[in-house]
C-alpha cells in the first residue's frame, strides 16, 4: 500500500455530485457513461485531476503528515515547498532564475537553492531517500526512460509515490508526432542513451504545431504542411503555425538544417544533453507503457493512478508506486 492514497481515477460519487443530471444513475451505468462519453469528452472525474486541486492536496498531504518530499527540475514556478521539500536540477537556482528573465517567466516561486545539482539530469547524486518524488513536464526529456525510472525507484522509499504531470501530445506542440512506443523506450535502454536522437532534436526544432490546447480540443490542429490561421484562433489572439518543416518566412534549405546536425555532432560527441521531447504520450499509451515495463521486470515502479486529460487542458495526472 502506498504511504498516502487517492481515490480511483474514476470517483463515482465525485462524478455523481458533479454533474447532477447523472446522480440517479447507480455506479454501473455511471462506470459505462464515463467509459464512453466522460474520457473523450475530458470530464473531470475525481477530485485531484486537475494541476491546482491536486498541489494543495498534496501539499496539506506532506505537510500534516512531515512526509519527505523531492521536487525535480521545478524551473522559476516550483510545485511543493516547505521544509520537507528538496529540489533537482540540471542548473544551479542563479542559473535557473537568469533563463527564467531570459524566457519572459516570472520567478516568484523560483526555490532560493538547489539541493541536488547534476547538468544531464543524473539521479544517483541525489542523497537520502524520500516518500514522494515530483516531476512536472520533465519525464518526456529523459533520453533514456527507463534508467530515470531505475533513478527515481533507488531514492523512493517503500510505499513512496513518483508523481508525475506529462504533456498529452494530443494537445500540445506535439500533435502531428507520433507517440512513443515500447520498443524505442526498449531501444534506449538497451543503447544506454544519454543525449535524444537526432530525429528528436529535428522534431522539436522543425516540426511543431500549436501549443494552444484549447484549440486542439477544438479540433483545430493548424495545418500539418503550411501555416493556417482560423476565427478560433483570432478569438484566442494566438497563431496557429503549421506542423512538418514550417516556414518561418526564410523558406526552407539545407542551409538551415546543417548547423542543427552539426550542433547534434558536437552534443553526441561530448555527451552533452539537448532539451528537447524525447518521448510523447497520452493517457492510454503511459498507461500501457509503464504496465508492461512492469510486467517485463524493466522497472519496478507499477503504475498507482492515471488520470486523463481534462478538457482545455494539455497535461495528465499520472503515479507510479514503490512496491
Amino acid at each position: 500500500m502506498p504511504i498516502i492514497s487517492f481515490s480511483p481515477e474514476f470517483d463515482a460519487n465525485y462524478y455523481r455530485n458533479s454533474y447532477p443530471e447523472l446522480n440517479v444513475f447507480p455506479d454501473s451505468i455511471l462506470n459505462e457513461h464515463y467509459a464512453r462519453f466522460a474520457v473523450e469528452q475530458g470530464h473531470s472525474t475525481c477530485v485531484y485531476d486537475r494541476r491546482e486541486c491536486f498541489q494543495k492536496i498534496l501539499q496539506d498531504t506532506i505537510d500534516a503528515h512531515e512526509l519527505k518530499a523531492l521536487e525535480i527540475s521545478p524551473w522559476d514556478n516550483a510545485f511543493l515547498y516547505g521544509k520537507n521539500v528538496k529540489y533537482f536540477s540540471v542548473e544551479d537556482a542563479e542559473t535557473l532564475r537568469k533563463s527564467a528573465l531570459e524566457a519572459g517567466r516570472h520567478h516568484n516561486k523560483l526555490p532560493e537553492r538547489i539541493d541536488f545539482l547534476s547538468p544531464n539530469g543524473d539521479l544517483s547524486v541525489v542523497d537520502g531517500t524520500f516518500d514522494i518524488v515530483f516531476s512536472s513536464h520533465v519525464i518526456e526529456h529523459c533520453p533514456d526512460l527507463v534508467e530515470h525510472l531505475h533513478g527515481v525507484s533507488r531514492i523512493l522509499n517503500k510505499g513512496g509515490l513518483y508523481i508525475l504531470f506529462i504533456p498529452d501530445k494530443r494537445y500540445c506542440f506535439d500533435h502531428y508526432n507520433s507517440e512513443s512506443t515500447i520498443s524505442e523506450v526498449i531501444d534506449a535502454f538497451a543503447n544506454d542513451r544519454k543525449i535524444p536522437r537526432l530525429a528528436d532534436v529535428i522534431n522539436i526544432a522543425y516540426t511543431l504545431t500549436h501549443n494552444n490546447s484549447v484549440l486542439h480540443w477544438l479540433g483545430e490542429h493548424g495545418e500539418r504542411y503550411g501555416y493556417r490561421n482560423t476565427p478560433l484562433a483570432a478569438d484566442l489572439k494566438v497563431e496557429v503555425m503549421g506542423e512538418y518543416f514550417f516556414d518561418d518566412g526564410k523558406g526552407i534549405s539545407r542551409e538551415k538544417f546543417l548547423p542543427l546536425i552539426e550542433k547534434y555532432s558536437e552534443a553526441l560527441a561530448q555527451g552533452k544533453y539537448i532539451s528537447t521531447h524525447n518521448w510523447r504520450f497520452t493517457p492510454d499509451s503511459f498507461r500501457y507503457i509503464i504496465n508492461l515495463l512492469n510486467a517485463l521486470e524493466f522497472i519496478d515502479l507499477p503504475l498507482y493512478r492515471c488520470c486523463h486529460t481534462i478538457w482545455g487542458r494539455q497535461e495528465f495526472l499520472a503515479m507510479l508506486e514503490k512496491i
